[in-house]
């Protein structure tokens, strides 16, 4: 077994995060340990916390605008996000 696949996803997460600002180079030199397994895996996690976010916003953004938001929904497709004017 080869060191890298002694690391299980959430290292890789934790590893790639280590500077908050880091761009997507800086976060892929630190993912160079990762198998491509893990790397897609990566990618399917953050597909799935950007859907996640986009219901939140969408939910908010209906709060705002005095729709009932009892209940979180997909968005329309194509939606970005909810920026409230400042």
């Amino acid at each position: 077994m080869s060191d890298v696949e002694k690391y299980d996803l959430a290292h890789h997460l934790e590893q790639a995060v280590q500077e908050l600002d880091a761009d997507s180079i800086g976060l892929a030199h630190n993912m160079y340990d990762a198998s491509l397994k893990q790397l897609h895996e990566i990618v399917a996690f953050a597909e799935r916390l950007k859907e996640g976010a986009l219901v939140e916003m969408y939910l908010r953004e209906r709060k705002a605008h005095g729709v009932d938001a009892r209940h979180l929904i997909l968005p329309p497709k194509g939606y970005t996000g909810y920026s409230p004017e400042s």
